[in-house]
């Protein structure tokens, strides 16, 4: 017989084991769900742009007093967040309609909040 020390692990039962194993399995489970969810900066640029686009579009037709405003995309990119570190779009936005234009800085944080940056 072996005088094994007991904080090796062939001193600990059995059971103790499995329990070990199955409580780093969960927040690995966890994990893999979570970046299945995630999207590339292409796709969140593409799905945060609509929204973005009708936020400027509401924006001016409000200051142009013009409701047939239309927006179009002329800057995009993936801004990293602080302090989590989750990217958010933003996007520079041209918006013309009744003879006359605005631009606007629009910051999406996801698909449903965008907002016009203030100068």
């Amino acid at each position: 017989m072996r005088n094994t020390p007991k904080f090796f692990p062939d001193a600990i039962p059995d059971i103790c084991r499995s329990i070990s194993l199955r409580s780093a399995l969960v927040p690995a489970t966890m994990l893999i769900g979570a970046l299945a969810g995630c999207v590339t900066d292409a796709e969140l640029l593409a799905e945060n742009s609509r929204i973005a686009t009708k936020t400027a579009e509401q924006r001016a037709a409000e200051e142009l007093n013009c409701p047939q405003a239309k927006a179009t995309i002329v800057a995009k990119k993936e801004v990293p967040g602080q302090p989590l570190g989750e990217l958010y779009s933003e996007y520079g936005i041209r918006v013309s309609g009744c003879g006359r234009q605005a631009a606007y800085e629009v910051e999406c944080r996801d698909e449903k909040i965008c907002s016009i940056k203030e100068k």
